[in-house]
C-alpha cells in the first residue's frame, strides 16, 4: 500500500468541503469528490473508507483550526475586553472565510448519531468557558461585572451565529468593537440623554466601569 501524503488528504477534504457546502449531503457522491479533487476513485478510497468518514473528518479539522484561530487572536490582546473583541472577531471572520462550514455543522447537529461523539459538540463548552473566564478577569481587574457570566456567555454567541447567518456583507471593520459595545452598555438609546450608561446594561453589574 502506498503512504498517505498529508497534502494530498487536505485536497480532498477541501474538495469534499466545498462540494457539501452547495449541495445536500445525499447528492454528493465519493466519484465527485474525486473529481473536485482531481484524484482517482481508488486514491479517494485509500484516504477515507465512505463519505460519512470524510463528513466528519472535515468537521474535526475545522473545529481544530477554529479552536486554534481563538487561541492565537485572544492571546494577542492585552486585557479581557480587548480579548472579548478578539474572540468576536476570530469567530466572524473563521466563519466568512469558510461559509459553507456553517451548514455543514447545522446538518450533523440536527442528524448526529446520540451514541456517536460530535466533532463540534464540545466546541460551545468551551467557549462558553473561555468566555466566562474574561468575565471574572474582568470582574477582578474592576473592569466589569457580568451578573449571570453563563447565561451572558450563551446570549453573545447566539447573537454571533445570526451575525455570521444574517449580518450584511462586506462586515464594517470595527463590527467586532460594535458587537461588544453593545454587549456591556446595552443596545437602547436614550432620546434625552445620549447613549445608555453603561451601568443600566441588564447583563452588567451596576458597579461596573470601562
Amino acid at each position: 500500500m502506498r503512504t498517505k501524503k498529508p497534502q494530498q488528504e487536505e485536497k480532498i477534504v477541501d474538495a469534499a468541503a466545498r462540494l457539501f457546502g452547495g449541495q445536500r449531503f445525499h447528492e454528493v457522491r465519493m466519484e465527485d469528490i474525486a473529481a473536485e479533487a482531481g484524484v482517482g476513485k481508488g486514491t479517494l478510497y485509500r484516504y477515507f473508507s465512505d463519505k460519512e468518514e470524510l463528513y466528519l473528518d472535515l468537521l474535526e479539522r475545522s473545529s481544530k483550526q477554529f479552536l486554534d484561530r481563538l487561541e492565537e487572536e485572544m492571546g494577542r490582546a492585552p486585557g479581557p475586553r480587548q480579548q472579548l473583541e478578539a474572540c468576536v472577531a476570530a469567530i466572524i471572520s473563521f466563519f466568512d472565510e469558510q461559509p459553507h462550514l456553517f451548514d455543514l455543522i447545522q446538518r450533523a447537529e440536527v442528524l448526529r448519531d446520540p451514541n456517536r461523539a460530535f466533532p463540534w459538540e464540545h466546541i460551545r463548552d468551551e467557549l462558553v468557558q473561555k468566555l466566562c473566564a474574561l468575565f471574572e478577569q474582568a470582574k477582578e481587574r474592576g473592569e466589569f461585572t457580568i451578573r449571570d457570566p453563563e447565561l451572558a456567555a450563551v446570549i453573545l454567541l447566539g447573537g454571533l451565529r445570526s451575525v455570521i447567518r444574517f449580518g450584511s456583507q462586506p462586515r464594517p471593520g470595527d463590527l467586532a468593537r460594535q458587537i461588544i459595545e453593545g454587549f456591556l452598555h446595552g443596545a437602547a438609546v436614550s432620546n434625552r440623554e445620549g447613549p445608555a450608561p453603561f451601568r443600566r446594561a441588564s447583563l452588567v453589574g451596576e458597579h461596573s466601569q470601562v
